[in-house]
Parts: C-alpha cells; sequence; structure tokens
C-alpha cells in the first residue's frame, strides 16, 4: 500500500511541476509578445496599395482604395518601409507628404499608422 501512495505522490508532483513550468512558459511568451513598440516619426514619401472598382450599395460605381505599405522618410533622412495588415490601425489614409508616426512592434509588425499634421501634433514633436 506505501507503494501505490507513493507512486500516487510522485504522479501528482510531477504533473504540477510539469503545470507549473507550462505556466512560466507561456508567462514568458507572453512578455516577449508584448514588448515595447518603437515609435517611428516622418515624412511619407511613398503610398503602395490596390485601386478596385466596385458598386457602393445605392448601385453607384466607388473606387476602393486599399493601402499595403507606405515608405516614410524619418528625420535622420532613412527610408523605413512600413507593411501594413488587417491589424494596422490607421484613422485616416496619409498621402505623400504627410507627417505621421508609426507604431512598430519588437517583431517588426507595423502597429499603428497616425497622421500627424492633422492631429496637430507637429508642434509638440
Amino acid at each position: 500500500m506505501n507503494v501505490l501512495v507513493s507512486t500516487s505522490l510522485a504522479v501528482v508532483i510531477a504533473g504540477t511541476s510539469l503545470v507549473a513550468v507550462q505556466g512560466i512558459m507561456a508567462e514568458g511568451r507572453s512578455l516577449l509578445e508584448s514588448s515595447p513598440s518603437k515609435s517611428v516619426m516622418g515624412e511619407v514619401a511613398q503610398v503602395e496599395g490596390e485601386f478596385h472598382m466596385a458598386k457602393g450599395p445605392e448601385g453607384d460605381v466607388t473606387l476602393d482604395i486599399v493601402d499595403k505599405s507606405y515608405v516614410i522618410t524619418s528625420r535622420a533622412g532613412k527610408e523605413v518601409r512600413l507593411e501594413l495588415d488587417d491589424q494596422t490601425k490607421i484613422q485616416d489614409r496619409v498621402n505623400p507628404g504627410d507627417k505621421v508616426e508609426a507604431k512598430i512592434s519588437s517583431k517588426g509588425r507595423t502597429l499603428s499608422v497616425t497622421r500627424l499634421d492633422r492631429l496637430g501634433d507637429l508642434s509638440r514633436k
């Protein structure tokens, strides 16, 4: 009977340890994924995307614009390409010449693009 109790206790301890290790690993991944983003400011030099003709709800023809990437020139003169995806937050479309601030994840994904001249933020930065 002592062997059965000892074996059961060992299985419980091993299971608890495994769960604890998995929790620590998940927490480590979470910290890596939520690591701070960097901010890049500059002027839009180029907008790349697609244009599609579409019909509106009333049957009128509209032009659907889908931006795929922005190339911005930072204050230091360095060109930065911002690849856009469905999760990138963009309040307003930007055009060449607009001043923007972009948030980029530690993995290089563009998180958001904000037009500065429309918000009056140029005087602060």
